[in-house]
């Protein structure tokens, strides 16, 4: 079993239906996390320019200059990087290219980047989003970017993904961990067809 359940296809739906009620910036956090996988810190780094318009990508970079809060706290703490370091992705899979195929979400991020150049907020500020999305909502489970981030691996799993194109859209070091959505997905089909034939197990 995951440590963060995933939410299900209604519950997902229901997630992206509440932020599109709200404003730009909810539905913009809420769908490039549903449809991408991305980490939270990737997002709040997130630029125009790593959005590759007429491929239908996003490109996250090995290396993004930053001075934002978060990485000026890292830089500080750090006895071996300076601020000049950050930002970079968790692991060095984490620089990577993610096909986006949602056309709601084209059109959001359209939106969204054509009135700013970066996404431009603290994780916190993220996570604060995607939890006021949730809550009004009737989901009962926990919602966080994490949450939403398995959503996507889940998704795609359910979606016949291999693990290495989760491995690789996700930015994963380790084949496992992608191969644990698969898992997941079967379990859920599994229980899904129980329930659908009556089966009690």
């Amino acid at each position: 079993m995951m440590r963060r359940e995933p939410l299900d296809p209604d519950e997902r739906q229901e997630l992206l239906d509440g932020a599109s009620e709200r404003n730009i910036a909810h539905d913009f956090t809420v769908r490039v996390l549903v449809y991408t996988g991305m980490r939270v810190a990737e997002l709040v780094h997130m630029r125009d320019s790593w959005v590759l318009w007429q491929d239908e990508r996003i490109r996250i970079p090995p290396h993004e200059p930053c001075d934002c809060g978060d990485c000026r706290q890292k830089a500080s703490e750090s006895e071996s990087r300076t601020l000049d370091d950050y930002w970079m992705p968790k692991t060095d899979m984490g620089a990577r290219t993610i096909p986006v195929r949602d056309p709601a979400t084209w059109r959001v991020m359209r939106e969204f980047f054509g009135r700013n150049e970066t996404y431009g907020v603290t994780r916190q500020t993220a996570a604060d989003r995607v939890k006021r999305v949730a809550a009004d909502t009737g989901i009962e489970k926990p919602v966080s970017p994490h949450v939403l981030r398995h959503t996507y691996g889940t998704m795609i799993a359910e979606n016949g993904a291999t693990a290495q194109y989760i491995r690789q859209t996700m930015g994963h070091e380790d084949l496992s961990a992608a191969s644990d959505y698969i898992r997941y997905a079967g379990r859920q089909l599994d229980e899904e067809a129980d329930r659908l034939f009556g089966v009690d197990r």
